[in-house]
């Protein structure tokens, strides 16, 4: 076995329906090396490396990992032999925190304690950089594309890697962090570790690695000695032809001018005046976060703005991206996986999408318009698509920029918007985009904007390129003054600085998990307040006892919901199962059992609930059952079994039973602290342990979770068990209140756990959720219900009330998480 070599790939190949990704590839690298891997989009670069950090199982060949197989070939084992990846789009999980995705991404034996975590990710962002600025307590939604992928290469130096993988590393970083990771990358080189590193930008791979492999339609062309070729060469290698030169010709008449801007400003940038002349590109730059992407997302419609915006000397509209569009306006976003492509549908979908007014008669798309207006789009920017049928995420990230441009070009815009036109996209589709933005331009009479972090695209592009500085222009570039060293001097010369505004902070705290809590104790308050004002009889010890004795078969209920809606799903069939148990008590806890078979009737009522948890839970998962489908049907089947057992309610409860379990503390009933406990245990361990993090990281993105190691299926299995057990500890609260076995009485907790779960801040979509919020949640909702008669209205109210909370709390939420969104 030879102990220079890190990573051994023997004869992978890799199949799709349509695509042969890999076909016999083979690759080496040593201890201590740095080994580029570059070819076109859809060469097979991203697949290989895929199959090598054990995301792919491949359909031939076998992986060795300093001499050790990769098998079973899962990312669990390529991490436990040392190998850590930083993905093209970082794989990074939304909903969590920076400290708790950092977390997942390295070894188990090497994370530490919970309770250290926060320091511990700290100290992980000042080994990438001292004057990192990112909160390690931020969800990562609410990072810039910069700070995610810096998340994510923190995240993989923090794994003390034998391999590490950097897949198209510099796509979202600024010059000071590209220069940090090359001199990262030498240091863990030089201290023994393998690299492989992909990248479409030739200059990089020729500046930091030692050999390299050309992969060409999946398969390998040829190993090369990194200073053995040059930059052309490297390219011929990647197309197999020679390419004319990288940008095309600049020029033309701008007599004409297409876009004036007149005192143009909004959120992030000054005022601007400026004028674009019809067939002209210009290019805005500085430093990430200096106000040039805002220009562009303003003049787009996606962010609020104000000032005078003339086309073709007409004052339009940008308020909104539709009137925007109106005013042929179009946007080619910098982000595409997450605002430029629908994944899930198709090529000629996505196309049409943007072209429906131009392809349809009264709202019904016509066919054959549809179909040449597709045809056409495809053929203009030559897209490589097996079919039109074909799904986006299907193709290669230099396709799918193609497929948006080619959307976009068909609207037949007058001012063109292109933010980073050219991010993760290969050599040659780069060339054919720089050419299709110019033709465009030059033959129509287009107007382009362009936002680019790479000044030699700008340079190369555009006719004027303004360089922005704290919201401002500091410098305008044209002819022979505009170069990339030029470009560059003017942004890091400039005095540039970055905050934070107390908006956005406000944001991030409404968007959290505090601020439910928060507003919850607000809103019980005002009710209190109003109900005794009413009648003074509300604030009596008999009335608050009753009310909180009623909130703890909701609040455990509720509870049970949260947990389920945190991994992304729901169940409808916790009010029939509090129903059912209380049924199945009924036969086993009256005064004529004694002790054996009422402790019996206990064991049995929760074996019973967590049999129904196994059950929604092969029903979701082994059968593929969409969660409201799967505990809907139990919901019947529940509801029918107590129906059977007892068609009218019978068996009265044990009183000596009853007297336990109606026990208080002063005014508080047992039975409520002891779930309030329950409520407090359960939210430690969302937050301070690892099943915590992995509930959260499934309802996040199951398949990004699975990446990291966790099992998405075992982790719904014991949601779902978590679930029917406290639906049962809810059950167990409802006998007593209720005294028998009613087989109606837990059929109303269905839709007011959901509702206690949403108003206490758990999301409809997973990832989010609090054990505390579901609680206080409970207790609003139980309140309101028994505030009605005080405040002397009618009982339908209950409904009317409960209805409008939840929508007012789905409502604020969400609106609240879109906006501390950072774009």
């Amino acid at each position: 076995m030879d102990q220079t070599i890190a990573l051994r790939v023997r004869d992978i190949s890799k199949s799709y329906p349509g695509v042969r990704a890999l076909s016999g590839a083979d690759l080496e690298v040593e201890h201590g090396r740095v080994h580029g891997v570059v070819g076109e989009n859809g060469a097979g670069k991203s697949t290989l490396m895929a199959v090598v950090s054990g995301a792919i199982r491949p359909d031939t060949g076998n992986v060795e990992i300093c001499g050790r197989l990769l098998d079973p070939p899962t990312p669990d084992r390529a991490r436990e032999l040392g190998v850590a990846i930083v993905h093209q789009e970082p794989a990074l999980l939304p909903d969590l925190s920076v400290a708790e995705n950092i977390y997942l991404k390295v070894p188990p034996s090497q994370r530490p304690g919970t309770g250290a975590l926060r320091l511990w990710a700290s100290d992980c962002l000042a080994a990438w950089d001292p004057e990192a600025n990112i909160d390690v307590d931020a969800r990562v939604e609410q990072l810039t594309a910069e700070e995610r992928f810096i998340v994510e290469i923190a995240a993989a130096l923090a794994a003390l890697p034998e391999l590490l993988i950097l897949d198209e590393p510099t796509e979202h970083l600024g010059r000071d962090d590209v220069d940090r990771l090359f001199a990262r990358v030498r240091t863990i080189a030089g201290s023994g570790c393998a690299v492989v590193y992909i990248s479409h930008r030739i200059h990089e791979v020729k500046q930091i690695c030692d050999s390299l492999t050309v992969l060409r339609d999946g398969e390998v062309q040829g190993h090369f000695a990194a200073d053995a070729l040059s930059e052309d060469d490297i390219v011929a290698l990647i197309v197999g032809r020679d390419l004319d030169a990288t940008f095309p010709g600049k020029g033309g008449d701008l007599s004409r001018t297409r876009l004036e801007l007149e005192g143009f400003h909004g959120g992030g940038f000054n005022e601007l005046s400026l004028s674009v002349a019809a067939g002209e590109v210009i290019g805005l730059a500085g430093i990430e976060g200096n106000g040039q992407r805002e220009v562009l997302r303003s003049l787009a419609g996606m962010a609020r703005s104000h000032g005078a915006v003339k086309i073709d000397d007409h004052a339009v509209r940008v308020n909104s991206r539709r009137s925007a569009l109106g005013a042929g306006i179009g946007y080619l976003p910098g982000d595409r996986h997450r605002e430029g492509i629908l994944p899930e549908l198709s090529v000629r979908e996505n196309i049409e999408l943007r072209n429906l007014s131009s392809i349809s008669t009264a709202g019904v798309v016509v066919g054959s318009r549809s179909t040449a207006l597709v045809e056409r789009a495809v053929a203009s920017l030559d897209i490589k698509t097996p079919s039109m049928e074909t799904p986006m995420s299907s193709l290669s990230g230099g396709n799918q920029q193609k497929a948006i441009l080619a959307g976009l070009l068909a609207t037949c815009p007058r001012v063109i918007l292109v933010d980073e036109p050219t991010q993760g996209v290969d050599v040659g589709a780069k060339v054919e985009i720089y050419g299709h933005l110019r033709d465009m331009a030059r033959e129509t009479g287009v107007a382009v904007v362009v936002v680019s972090s790479d000044a030699f695209e700008l340079a190369g592009l555009c006719d004027r390129v303004l360089v922005f500085s704290r919201g401002s222009v500091v410098a305008t570039l044209s002819g022979h003054e505009l170069s990339e060293s030029a470009i560059t001097s003017a942004a890091l010369m400039a005095d540039t600085h970055r905050t934070t505004s107390t908006g956005r902070r406000r944001l991030t705290w409404l968007s959290g998990d505090t601020a439910p809590v928060a507003l919850i104790a607000l809103t019980a308050l005002l009710v209190a307040v109003l109900a005794g004002q009413k009648n003074p009889l509300y604030w009596s010890d008999f009335n608050i006892t009753s009310l909180l004795a009623l909130v703890v078969p909701l609040a455990a209920v509720a509870m049970g919901q949260a947990t389920v809606m945190m991994t992304g799903g729901i169940d409808l069939s916790v009010g029939p199962l509090m129903g059912f148990l209380v049924v199945v008590g009924s036969f086993f806890l009256t005064a004529d059992d004694g002790p054996p078979r009422q402790l019996l009737g206990w064991a049995l009522m929760f074996a019973l609930a967590a049999l129904v948890g196994l059950v929604n839970w092969v029903l979701i998962d082994l059968l593929r059952l969409p969660a409201l489908v799967a505990t809907l049907a139990t919901f019947f089947a529940l509801q029918s079994f107590s129906l059977l057992l007892r068609p009218t309610p019978g068996g009265i409860i044990d009183s000596g039973i009853t007297a336990t379990l109606t026990r208080q503390v002063w005014i508080l009933p047992g039975m409520f602290v002891a779930v309030v406990l329950l409520a407090i245990a359960l939210q430690l361990a969302l937050r301070r342990t690892a099943w915590g993090i992995r509930l959260r990281a499934v309802g996040s993105d199951p398949d990004r979770a699975a990446l990291d190691g966790i099992r998405p299926g075992l982790v719904r299995l014991r949601a779902y068990l978590i679930c029917s057990l406290l639906a049962a500890v809810g059950a167990v609260a409802l006998l007593v209140q209720v005294g028998s076995g009613d087989p109606a009485a837990g059929t109303n907790y269905t839709l007011i756990s959901i509702s206690a779960a949403v108003i206490g801040g758990a999301s409809i979509f997973g990832g989010r959720g609090s054990y505390v919020g579901a609680l206080l949640g409970a207790f609003l909702v139980q309140q309101v219900i028994g505030a009605i008669p005080f405040l002397l209205l009618s009982t339908q109210w209950e409904s009317y009330l409960v209805g409008i909370m939840t929508l007012v709390a789905v409502a604020i939420f969400s609106k609240f998480r879109q906006l501390s969104k950072v774009e």
